[in-house]
This record gives structure tokens, sequence and C-alpha cells, in this order.
């Protein structure tokens, strides 16, 4: 049964579900909390005292999957070797190792699969032949697996943080209609992978990024659809395009989020670059008509879709506050996602 902890976090903004967040920084030791817009519980575990430097994959069916490093461009078969996987809502909430495939690799998603009933986790290496080979986690037989088709011309991006080399995948996909998704900005096009068959496939993206580049392109997911957040060079808005039609992969511009908030209301930290003034802007969830934003150096927002008002969420100070410059290396925000099954015995493997 889900803690009493956790249930009270699951709270109400309007008469709707507020969405969670998972936020995490590495300070002295790892620390894990959720959020729900108006209060932040820890999930103090003595398990994580000894977890040094780990950052969040991603969650799924109540889980935390946590990677302890990320790939180094001297040694990428073997640096990502080490996995947590956390549960909060356990008594004791305690942590489980999970040793990558023997070949080494990256993890590149994590997801509920709907006729398994159970979590797996995907992961990425480069091949021999130019090419990129994935692998599964199965957590009901505890081993690792190639995906029935090995091999794909695509990985999802990477990006490279420059104080030791460190690269990062991306490894938050959007995942909807039995399916993971994730931005290639090589090609300009959308990588997908079903669940089910296993199949890799790519697919257009509804914009075209022009000559002077953008802010931001972000995928997620709205009402079990599929959403491309874009943020251009030349406008002060976000536009939010959804997928209505997945079968015809139809596209529809839905929303324009006006980013030029009052500077005084909504006053930037010390450390913010007005010369990359949207750099900064992630997008966390959208759940609903409510879309979380963080703003690095500004702080976290809720704006309501449907209103186009936006609003403050209040942050407990932390030593999360020192570290933004490694934003999304030693500290970050995630979407949590709780169970997906009104039974959690209907999961075949679990942290207890």
């Amino acid at each position: 049964m889900i803690c009493k902890m956790w249930k009270m976090l699951i709270s109400s903004f309007g008469g709707e579900s507020r969405p969670l967040i998972i936020r995490y920084y590495c300070h002295e030791h790892l620390r894990v909390s959720i959020i729900d817009g108006n209060s932040e519980k820890e999930c103090r575990s003595r398990a994580l005292e000894s977890v040094k430097f780990c950052y969040v994959v991603g969650s799924c069916n109540g889980l935390i999957l946590l990677s302890k490093t990320g790939m180094d461009l001297y040694d990428r078969e073997n640096r990502c070797n080490k996995h947590v996987v956390l549960n909060p809502n356990s008594k004791n909430r305690g942590v489980t190792i999970i040793n990558g495939p023997s070949g080494g690799g990256t993890l590149c998603g994590f997801f509920f699969h709907p006729k398994a009933k159970e979590c797996r986790i995907l992961n990425v290496r480069q091949s021999n032949n130019n090419q990129f080979e994935y692998h599964l986690y199965l957590f009901g037989q505890k081993r690792w697996r190639s995906t029935k088709k090995l091999y794909f011309s695509y990985r999802p991006d990477i990006r490279q943080r420059s104080l030791n080399f460190e690269t990062r995948i991306d490894d938050h996909p959007a995942i909807a209609n039995d399916a993971l998704h994730w931005y290639i900005s090589v090609v300009g096009e959308i990588m997908v992978f079903n669940m089910i068959t296993e199949d890799f496939s790519t697919k257009p993206c509804p914009v075209v990024v022009g000559k002077g580049g953008c802010h931001l392109q972000h995928l997620s997911v709205k009402d079990n659809q599929l959403c491309f957040c874009y943020v251009s060079r030349e406008d002060q808005s976000m536009d939010i395009w959804i997928l209505e039609n997945y079968t015809k992969w139809s596209w529809v511009r839905k929303y324009v989020v006006h980013l030029d908030w009052d500077l005084n209301k909504y006053a930037p930290g010390e450390n913010f670059l007005t010369a990359d003034f949207f750099l900064g802007v992630k997008v966390i969830c959208i759940q609903k008509n409510e879309l979380v934003l963080f703003w690095v150096h500004r702080g976290m927002f809720s704006y309501r879709l449907d209103k186009n008002t936006v609003k403050r969420i209040r942050l407990r100070k932390s030593h999360m506050d020192s570290l933004m410059r490694d934003y999304d290396w030693l500290c970050g925000f995630q979407a949590y996602h709780p169970f997906q099954s009104i039974n959690e015995r209907e999961s075949k493997w679990e942290i207890v």
C-alpha cells in the first residue's frame, strides 16, 4: 500500500490533481524529494547516503531510476555500468543496484510495458558498424537482452559537460501510444521506439528549425497525446504543438505561451544572464491544463494553458541553489509518475 505521506502529496489544486515533481541534487550525497506545488517531502534513506554522484533517468510506476554517472568521451563503454532503483513508496525506501549490460552503454529510457506488466529500461551503445545497439532490462526476469531489432541508425541526442568532457544522453523520452519518442536534432526528426514490437522508426517534426536556430525543442505528453514545445530565437513565446491523430501523424499548434513575464514580479536570480534569456527555460511536465516550467536562476512556475496565467511555485531553499551551473548533471527536476495499476501486485517486480 502506498505510504500516507505520499498520498498526502497527491493533493488538489483548483479541483485538479497537481503534477508531482522529482527534485534531486548531489551535495555530499544524493538527495531526492517529491514536490506537489504546495509542499515538498524529502525521501530520507540511509541507502542514498552512500550514493555520492547520481542523476535521475526517470520514473515509472512509482519507481525512480538513477544512474551513478554519465558517459565519458574517453571511456564510453565502461563508465556508466551501475544504476540505482529507488521506491519512495516502500516502508524502508530501500534501493536496488542494477548492473548495466556487459557491453556497457548508457540508459535512454525507463517505461512500463502494458502487456508484460513490468518496468523496463532501454540502453544504447555504439556498435562497430557505425550504428547503435539497443538492449532492454526486464524487471521480471532481472536480466538484460537485446531488442528484437538490435541495431538502428540513430540514438537520442547527447550533450557535453565542458568541465570534465562528460556527456549525457537524452534519457527523458516522451511516452505515449505504447512508444518512446525523442527529438533528434541532427536530422530534425522524432525517433520512435515501439515498446510492444520493439521496432525503431523516425517521424517528421511539426516544426522545421530555421538557420537561426532555437532556444528550446522539447517533446512532452499532455493528456496521453504527444506534444512538441518550441521556442525560436526570434520570438518571446513558446508554441505547443499537439499530435491530434497518431496514426496519420497529424499535428496542430494549439497553445502559445508568452514568456515576456514581469521582471519585477518574477525577478531572476543574481546569476541570470539576460543575453541568454530563454536558454534556461525547461519544460518539466504538462498535466491537463497545467504547464510546469523551471527557469534556471529564475525559479519554477505553473502556467495555466486555459487561462494564460502564471504562478510561481515556491521551492524550499537548499544546497541545490548553488549547483545551478550543473543543472541536469548534479541537480535537476523531473516529472514523477506514480503507480499505473490500481493493484500494486500487478507489477512483476517491486522493491520493498
